[in-house]
């Protein structure tokens, strides 16, 4: 049975506000809080801002989080025009940075957002401070278990898209947790209310009919000589249930980029970030907070990898 737990729960406590922006005629929503250093929050294929509701709270006590719906998702506009290549996705967000008046920022990105975060560092190195890859897209997926998870994923999201109905989407969302039984009632209302939006349908179909087709993929996997290009201190944090990827392979995937560590979040699927979010608030803000050799003997000291 869902939970019956609320986003305003996750923000009580918090000073929070939802904006929109118009980024080049695409009117752009983003839930931000705090003050400080800009840190951008980027969610998966599919997703949207709240993603990060558990994450907004504790980040906001030093830095200003902008949790944004990227390129028709969410409450962002859906251009019927628009072909939602991970290139498209990739500069809405640096026209959004433009928009917001911010020059750079730190990047978290999870599943899909965990690949643009990484474009962004690799394309817009002047534009990244630090790099966080939550359960990150972008690897290729191209062993057997691989190609199971994804046609299960792509099957639900296609359920869930066209038929709408809370078993669809509940089975959408459950894909992301370890736990079934914790996705949270409202954030299946929350799905149903942005897929009744005008062409989000339409976008969502665009973007994972792209995502995972071999050859528009292999223009943007995350390859070890794209991955070596990123300046960007980075940290990659994974979970012991992560369907598609595994720890493993994300730390042999992502063991190119220069500055990078790892952690391992355990009882977590594909939302870390939601289902195990003070430890995961925990290592990010430590992460964000410490220079890198710092960071790194802590890490050394603390990891569960």
């Amino acid at each position: 049975m869902a939970t019956l737990d609320t986003v305003w729960v996750d923000l009580l406590g918090t000073s929070f506000e939802q904006r929109f922006y118009d980024v080049d005629g695409v009117r752009t929503r983003s839930i931000e809080a705090g003050e400080g250093p800009p840190i951008i929050f980027l969610h998966g294929g599919g997703g949207h801002a709240e993603t990060w509701i558990r994450n907004l709270g504790p980040h906001s006590s030093d830095r200003r989080c902008y949790a944004i719906d990227m390129l028709g998702h969410g409450f962002t506009d859906a251009p019927e025009n628009s072909s939602y290549t991970t290139a498209e996705v990739l500069d809405h967000v640096v026209r959004f940075l433009d928009a917001a008046g911010i020059e750079r920022a730190d990047f978290c990105g999870e599943s899909f957002g965990g690949r643009i975060s990484a474009w962004m560092a690799i394309k817009h190195p002047d534009r990244v401070n630090k790099l966080i890859l939550n359960t990150s897209g972008g690897l290729p997926a191209t062993e057997d278990r691989q190609a199971d998870d994804v046609r299960d994923l792509l099957a639900r999201t296609t359920a869930s898209l066209q038929q709408t109905s809370d078993e669809a989407v509940r089975s959408r969302i459950a894909w992301l947790f370890a736990d079934p039984a914790q996705v949270p009632e409202e954030f299946v209302r929350i799905r149903q209310a942005i897929y009744a939006r005008p062409g989000i349908k339409n976008s969502l179909t665009k973007l994972f009919s792209r995502i995972f087709d071999p050859e528009d993929a292999r223009n943007y996997w995350l390859t070890p000589e794209r991955l070596a290009g990123i300046s960007a201190p980075t940290l990659v944090i994974w979970s012991d249930h992560n369907p598609i990827h595994s720890y493993e392979d994300a730390r042999k995937g992502f063991s190119y980029i220069p500055d990078v560590r790892f952690h391992l979040i355990r009882q977590a699927a594909h939302w870390p970030q939601f289902e195990q979010p003070e430890e995961y608030n925990r290592v990010q803000m430590a992460f964000l907070r410490e220079d890198s050799v710092n960071y790194v003997q802590t890490a050394l000291a603390t990891s569960t990898g």
